[in-house]
């Protein structure tokens, strides 16, 4: 059909054959402002409505979203790269001093056991989010949801925590007792806080319940995540 902005066979966007400079320079800015603001707005309601994306996902509205595995790639990235920009080397007096520990703690001072921890402690991170969706399927079986839905929760999540992380890493950056304090207080404080929100939100009930679900759920997965990163330790040191 003539003038018609998508063609009826295949529905690709109409546009001219031969496009202009100004044709080019709309369709990239376009592109950009669009994505960019579906980043903007879901970054914006992860943060401040805990569990409406993943209750949004639930209920098959997903395409004015970016997708929660992205989300949490995101957050995971930013936390890293800040950490590790972060991270001060040891000094020559303090690698000194592990180096009269015996054993072999001594290992703890080489840079190369550092690099092995930084490798591979996202994949671990990764590797138990599905962990974290397995937990929530057996505390909200009641709600009725499937396991790749609660995968969206878990990787929700995951998200938000390493982005309220990286605000906690920077505000012990600098260098004060006082706001350490009261960052380390304020992160687990909204935390467990926005835990609680979210599975109330997501999958409904009572606070009491969303309360029990983030209390069993916290202490299992700490553990869990424990026993992962220790075993990450002790094969960085063996090999």
């Amino acid at each position: 059909m003539s003038g018609a902005r998508f063609c009826p066979a295949c529905g690709q966007k109409a546009g001219p054959l031969n496009p202009t400079f100004h044709d080019l320079l709309h369709d990239l800015t376009h592109e950009f402002l669009h994505v960019d603001g579906k980043i903007f707005q879901t970054v914006r309601l992860l943060l401040t409505k805990p569990g409406f994306l993943s209750r949004e996902h639930f209920d098959g509205r997903r395409t004015r979203y970016i997708s929660p595995i992205r989300l949490y790639l995101i957050f995971s990235v930013v936390y890293f790269a800040v950490s590790a920009l972060l991270s001060t080397p040891l000094s020559e007096q303090d690698r000194a001093e592990l180096q009269k520990i015996p054993g072999s703690t001594q290992q703890f001072a080489d840079p190369e056991f550092g690099r092995k921890l930084e490798s591979w402690i996202p994949r671990v991170i990764f590797v138990l989010v599905p962990v974290f969706a397995l937990l929530t399927s057996v505390v909200t079986r009641a709600a009725g949801r499937n396991y790749p839905q609660d995968l969206y929760f878990a990787f929700h999540m995951h998200a938000a925590v390493f982005a309220l992380a990286t605000v906690w890493m920077l505000l012990r950056s600098a260098k004060s007792e006082a706001i350490e304090a009261a960052a380390d207080i304020g992160l687990l404080v909204f935390v467990s806080g926005y835990v609680v929100v979210a599975f109330r939100t997501a999958y409904g009930g009572t606070w009491r319940g969303a309360v029990g679900r983030t209390a069993v759920i916290g202490v299992t997965y700490f553990l869990a995540l424990v026993m992962a990163i220790t075993a990450v330790v002790l094969i960085a040191l063996w090999i």
